[in-house]
């Protein structure tokens, strides 16, 4: 009976183990889990249960238990298996050390070798312990929907707290523990330790390594957009500049009767100007030009476009950060409706404001359907270094108004929707 008992703590300890870490490796690499992984991972708990009641030292038990967390997060991140195996084996070493500590410190407590005994019952309670406090870690950590660095922090403290209890147990004479063992201990909590901060250190790096490359993006964006405002502006000099000779050329054809050939010329003067039409969607001029060029644009591809606008004005959002938005989403809208049939090619925006909140929506049709890692859109262009930064761009600019960013697409229609927090800046007129 016994046995069946052992076993039993044996395989709810391993199955929650292997999950909870499954779990941070999910939220330190920002993947969804599917049923097909938990499916995986309490597979995996059974053979660690099994690879345990057959006597396989802890170390095995350690590195099959790795195995496993790493074969999860692999069938989402391939190409970070590097980081996926790192991270087990800093959960594992962690996880262990904290049974021990556990362990330790209930037989200190009641002066008893039996909870750090393998074969006595006593065994389980500290590792039942600490199974209770990584489930409780994990509720408060999953209550957190934004992404923080809450967990990393978290980390931090606790190998800290680590490093201290195997300290002290080296030095405490209550319970009869080997040098070599309490040494162990203490030498993998300071691996622990040095491999939290290369994490914070190397996650840093790469961030500020996103943000330079977000804003180099957002520089070529407003490059592009200047150059094209440029050529429009030159187009329409030169048309200002040989005003007298088209009036001419128009007199005469008027003159001579020839209503159709004047018609067709003055559609052929129309096209510069049309292309900066000065309309006023927000108010904004740099926004406002935005809009019509890239309208202007869609008319220029046979793309059917509709807008719809409702700004606030006197707010705290910036005409940079909602450029960068109405920029990137318009630029993928067009991209994208350039490949779509006829009866779904088109490029709908609509602006509306709900109380303190900006609604930004950008529907479009689409030919070729969009492709999709773990659930994130990626770019379909060949060179993935240069591009599929739009969408990060705009999830940037909303940070600043904790904004959210939701897109989905189903029978050619893609749509995107951006929610901004705004608040309203008082002028003096409005105070009069």
């Amino acid at each position: 009976m016994m046995d069946w008992i052992r076993i039993f703590s044996y395989l709810f300890t391993n199955e929650l183990r292997l999950l909870l870490g499954l779990c941070l490796v999910t939220r330190l690499t920002n993947f969804s889990l599917e049923q097909k992984v938990l499916l995986l991972t309490a597979a995996g708990g059974c053979l660690v249960t099994v690879l345990q009641a057959v006597s396989l030292p802890s170390i095995g038990v350690i590195a099959a238990e790795v195995l496993v967390i790493s074969a999860a997060a692999w069938y989402y991140l391939r190409e970070k298996l590097n980081l996926c195996l790192f991270l087990a084996i800093i959960y594992e070493i962690g996880v262990a050390l904290w049974d021990f500590l556990f362990q330790a410190g209930l037989g200190i407590l009641f002066r008893s070798e039996n909870y750090v005994d393998p074969n006595a019952p006593e065994h389980f309670a500290g590792i039942w312990l600490v199974r209770l406090v990584m489930l409780g870690i994990a509720v408060l950590l999953a209550k957190q929907k934004k992404k923080s660095s809450v967990p990393v922090r978290l980390a931090s403290a606790v190998v800290m707290l680590g490093l201290f209890g195997a300290v002290s147990l080296s030095e405490q004479t209550i319970l009869p523990l080997s040098d070599d063992q309490t040494g162990t201990w203490v030498i993998l909590s300071m691996v622990l330790l040095f491999s939290v901060l290369f994490y914070r250190l190397s996650r840093q790096r790469e961030m500020e390594s996103e943000i330079a490359q977000l804003k180099q993006d957002q520089a070529e964006i407003l490059e592009r957009d200047y150059q094209a405002l440029s050529r429009t502006y030159e187009n329409n000099a030169k048309l200002y500049h040989d005003l007298h000779n088209h009036i001419e050329a128009i007199y005469q054809c008027l003159t001579q009767g020839a209503i159709q050939e004047a018609i067709r010329y003055c559609g052929d003067l129309r096209t510069p100007v049309r292309e900066i039409s000065q309309t006023v969607w927000t108010g904004d001029k740099a926004i406002d030009y935005l809009i019509s060029s890239k309208m202007a644009t869609a008319e220029q591809e046979q793309i059917r476009t509709k807008v719809n606008i409702e700004y606030p004005h006197n707010t705290n959002i910036r005409s940079v950060d909602l450029t960068t938005i109405l920029g990137n989403l318009l630029d993928n809208a067009l991209e994208a409706a350039k490949t779509a049939p006829d009866k779904v090619r088109f490029l709908n925006l609509t602006i509306r404001r709900i109380n303190a909140m900006l609604i930004i929506k950008v529907e479009n049709g689409y030919g070729n359907a969009p492709k999709q890692i773990n659930g994130n859109l990626i770019t379909s262009k060949d060179d993935k270094a240069s591009h599929g930064w739009g969408l990060k761009s705009v999830q940037t600019a909303a940070d600043r108004y904790d904004g959210t960013i939701t897109t989905d697409y189903e029978n050619g229609v893609f749509r995107s929707v951006v929610t901004l927090s705004f608040q309203p800046i008082r002028t003096e007129s409005s105070l009069l």
